[in-house]
């Protein structure tokens, strides 16, 4: 099964990708994390989208693109794969279907933006191994602290509030008619996602009709 999830910054999509990977056993791609990754190996790709994703602005296409083909096209995705913050825009969209790109469902992640100011201005981050928690809802032991590697939890960049203000704003202006295009094309699934983690995904099973 090849998947697209499609939501606002903190709507859920990072979550639920891996639940939806380790149940039909199918690697979710994120291209957050994927660049991410470059940007800590300091190759020459992460240096190039650093600053651009700090900003909370979008990656252009031609690196996005290239970076989701070329990942797609490992054996592991041969049974199906998971699409995690692409497409973004129209073009993007498009831009998948000329690279061949079949996709079964397309889940919108629904949530307040209000929620979505909660749950990012309070993630924190490990600067040692990237595990996410949350000062409310998931608190690490000691405060400040990773509770697997020790380090330091900080804040990042596309997490202050001022940024995730700027984000939301781009997925109206840019996102949001992705919903019109796979609605069009048969392939919208809306996903209720303001309620507690085990329940969003028994509506996204039931979404995907998986008993």
């Amino acid at each position: 099964m090849r998947i697209i999830l499609l939501g606002v910054p903190g709507a859920g999509k990072g979550t639920q990708a891996a639940i939806i990977s380790q149940r039909l056993g199918i690697p979710a791609l994120s291209t957050g994390n994927i660049l991410r990754a470059a940007i800590a190996a300091e190759t020459p790709l992460g240096l190039q989208v650093k600053d651009i994703l700090a900003r909370g602005d979008l990656v252009s296409d031609d690196v996005i693109l290239p970076l989701i083909k070329e990942r797609a096209e490992e054996p592991d995705c041969a049974p199906g794969y998971i699409l995690d913050g692409v497409p973004r825009t129209l073009a993007q969209a498009e831009g998948l279907d000329a690279l061949g790109f079949g996709i079964d469902a397309c889940l919108f992640f629904d949530v307040p933006d209000e929620a979505v100011i909660s749950r990012l201005s309070g993630r924190r981050t490990c600067r040692g191994c990237d595990k996410a928690f949350h000062v409310t809802g998931n608190p690490p032991k000691t405060a400040d602290v990773c509770d697997y590697c020790d380090s330091e939890l900080y804040t990042r960049p596309d997490d202050e509030l001022e940024t995730v203000q700027k984000r939301l704003r781009v997925f109206r202006e840019q996102t949001a008619p992705l919903i019109d295009y796979y609605t069009e094309r048969g392939k919208l699934k809306v996903v209720p996602s303001g309620g507690p983690v085990d329940q969003v995904t028994a509506l996204v099973f039931e979404a995907l009709g998986i008993s």
